[in-house]
């Protein structure tokens, strides 16, 4: 099978598009033929081994954690699934192993792909819908009627994050620039703030919940926007527990994990109509390292995604 890896940690330029054999599965286990696979920015994270001494690695490596395909074959303590079934993935960042033809992925890993979806629109959602969906509903629990203030709101994982807010009924607020605005008015957003003219700590107050996906000098901020006993989030950096005491709010780094029942909630609700997806821009896997490099240089129009036959 084809399959993208890497020998070492280091600069894009090690990624090899090379033959391989397909993967051996176990007992609870799928073997799936991906059609499409994404790449996040943890991907790159990961290849330059700045995850090496948190996440020890085994070479050669074959990055990628989301997919979407088709079970070529199912383990023997698998119940879920069967041969054929249309599926989509989020392997554990134990493992990974998306960019290529075939992948073993877990049985508690893996749901049936929205059926309003293709396939390479698909493997663009499992790790940032998965990152909001466990932001705002996981971790923060939203409830209706609070306040919520998401930096980074026009994002990958922001626009994900501001339509499951809205769904349980919450006032929401994001920070956003050009187009990026106009997209979170289109998604029903409660109010905007343009962060190149606007300090959100100016109008931003007594938020229940604050979701970071930014870090920084944002993230550093956002503790005084907070009412007391609120919760500052942050997917990008782990929020000051010094700040956090100060202040009195509680302060949590958000870790997505691999779940099949959220990625099953997540399909319904894109198949319902109450979560809209955005179109991914397709490569191929001969072109992994100029997609790393649209990543590392912010170049990327949307979310990458590799068409694999």
């Amino acid at each position: 099978m084809k399959a993208v890896q890497i020998n070492e940690y280091g600069s894009r330029l090690n990624l090899r598009a090379v033959e391989i054999e397909k993967p051996g599965f176990g007992a609870n286990q799928l073997l799936i033929r991906i059609k499409a696979s994404s790449v996040n920015p943890i991907d790159i994270k990961i290849r330059a081994g700045m995850m090496a001494e948190a996440m020890p690695r085994t070479f050669p490596l074959i990055l990628g954690w989301e997919g979407a395909g088709i079970v070529e074959e199912a383990g023997a303590d698998v119940s879920r699934f069967s041969k054929g079934d249309e599926v989509y993935f989020m392997p554990n960042f134990g493992q990974g192993g998306t960019y290529a033809a075939y992948v073993a992925v877990n049985e508690n890993e893996v749901a049936r792909k929205p059926v309003t979806l293709s396939y390479l629109q698909a493997s663009a959602i499992p790790m940032v819908a998965g990152a909001a969906y466990t932001s705002i509903i996981k971790d923060a629990d939203l409830q209706t009627g609070q306040k919520i203030l998401i930096h980074g709101a026009a994002g990958a994982v922001g626009s994900y994050a501001v339509q499951l807010a809205k769904q349980r009924g919450a006032y929401v607020i994001g920070t956003a620039a050009g187009q990026g605005l106009d997209l979170l008015r289109s998604l029903g957003i409660d109010e905007v703030i343009d962060y190149t003219n606007t300090d959100f700590a100016t109008i931003g107050k007594d938020m229940d919940v604050v979701l970071d996906l930014v870090g920084g000098e944002t993230l550093s901020k956002s503790f005084s926007i907070l009412k007391k006993g609120g919760l500052l989030l942050s997917t990008v950096m782990p929020p000051s527990e010094e700040q956090a005491k100060e202040a009195g709010v509680r302060i949590q780094m958000v870790f997505t994990q691999p779940d099949a029942v959220m990625l099953a909630d997540i399909a319904r609700l894109i198949d319902t109509g109450k979560l809209k997806t955005r179109e991914p821009v397709v490569m191929s896997l001969d072109e992994a390292q100029q997609a790393h490099e649209m990543i590392e240089n912010r170049t990327a129009k949307g979310k990458l995604v590799f068409a694999i036959e």
